[in-house]
């Protein structure tokens, strides 16, 4: 979830309707004349939006830009008073756009669909940021998984099998081909695309143990300048746990820092972001991911923050607590609408993310139906934007 970074919130007031009127004119010209009429000037260029730091980021996340209509997603947003789009671009194994020269394509680049809704969405008002799923390989094509998971570049367990996730697995960290391959993605993506923005997301080692390959242990052994005698006990629950994990987060912060560097190089002034665990002790621990470093360098801008909870309540707790990990201002509040049943808990929780200071709010995800079905409605019955 990926600078925007400092939104103050709005209010809670009654909702509202924007209607655009665009008049036209029409000249009329005398049955005879001496001279050609000038051509009308060329029409202005629509200004790419970029939502400032006076502005609530108010966005969603797209997973899965291949089943995107971008016509109607942009509509729509527009309407609900939405200003920012999260859309994935690429994983670790594939390219959600045509043509790529560093992950396998796997969608037609005849027209450019991304290229043609990143215009649309420009044109509405919508800024969009590329999100980059570094580690996981979401729809990665059956071969090229096959090929990696053979040549031992992916994340294994304590087993030694590859870590798998709905199918897909997951590329390992430490290896220098890999982070090279997702460097050469998101290049490519910020240098094609005239993006906003770009996000990291699964920018981390996965919740299950790991990574336990051949190349991790021999990097963390390196590090220590010991031989680990037993692999991986001792690192899992023996004298090199806190080593290890200390390891695992190095890897990590050191990859971030790279991919940024390459992206704000590619398009200077991006806004670089990361979608992160909400809970930043857990996200240490469990996945290597230590956001709050992450801001205090500035290898981000911001972060969005992963808090999905359905229980009002819950939300506040969890917000709060995130709010005194890092500055208020950096800490964007990812908000799960799929797990909802009614528009009022999803405006309720926008408006505690007003209450509490936040700078704005991500809906995940517009993938999910449901979370669609209350857009038409949230201009009409939440609140005001």
């Amino acid at each position: 979830m990926r600078r925007l970074g400092n939104f103050p919130a709005g209010a809670l007031i009654v909702a509202y309707g924007v209607i655009l009127l665009f008049g036209s004119c029409t000249v009329s010209h005398p049955t005879y004349v001496t001279s050609p009429p000038k051509p009308p000037p060329p029409p202005l260029p629509v200004p790419v939006p970029r939502p400032t730091r006076a502005a609530e980021l108010r966005g969603v996340w797209v997973s899965d830009t291949t089943k995107l209509d971008w016509d109607s997603a942009t509509a729509n947003l527009q309407r609900a008073g939405f200003n920012t789009i999260f859309a994935n671009l690429a994983s670790g194994g594939a390219a959600l756009y045509p043509n790529s020269h560093s992950l396998p394509s796997i969608v037609g680049g005849s027209p450019d669909l991304v290229a043609h809704g990143i215009d649309l969405a420009h044109r509405r008002g919508l800024a969009v940021h590329a999100k980059q799923i570094v580690t996981f390989m979401f729809k990665a094509p059956p071969e090229f998984q096959r090929e990696l998971i053979a040549s031992d570049r992916v994340m294994r367990g304590p087993d030694g099998h590859p870590v798998m996730q709905a199918g897909f697995a997951w590329l390992c960290p430490s290896q220098e081909a890999n982070r090279a391959l997702i460097a050469s993605s998101v290049t490519e993506m910020v240098k094609r695309y005239p993006v906003d923005g770009i996000q990291f997301d699964y920018i981390r080692f996965c919740e299950q143990p790991s990574c336990f390959c051949a190349n991790c242990r021999r990097e963390f052994e390196r590090t220590i300048g010991t031989h680990v005698k037993r692999w991986p006990e001792a690192v899992l629950q023996g004298a090199y746990v806190t080593q290890f994990n200390e390891w695992r987060q190095h890897v990590i912060n050191t990859w971030i820092e790279d991919l940024s560097a390459r992206a704000r190089q590619a398009r200077p002034n991006l806004a670089v972001s990361a979608a992160v665990f909400s809970d930043l002790n857990r996200a240490r621990e469990e996945k290597a991911q230590d956001w709050k470093l992450w801001l205090d360098r500035g290898y981000v801008d911001y972060v969005c923050t992963m808090t999905y909870t359905p229980d009002l309540r819950d939300f506040e707790s969890k917000v709060q607590k995130e709010q005194t990990s890092a500055p208020r201002s950096k800490v964007v509040v990812g908000i799960g609408s799929w797990k909802f049943d009614r528009l009022s808990q999803l405006s309720a929780q926008i408006t505690m993310t007003r209450q509490l200071g936040a700078p704005g709010f991500v809906l995940f995800s517009y993938d999910d139906s449901a979370s669609r079905n209350f857009l038409p409605n949230l201009g009409a019955s939440g609140p005001r934007f």
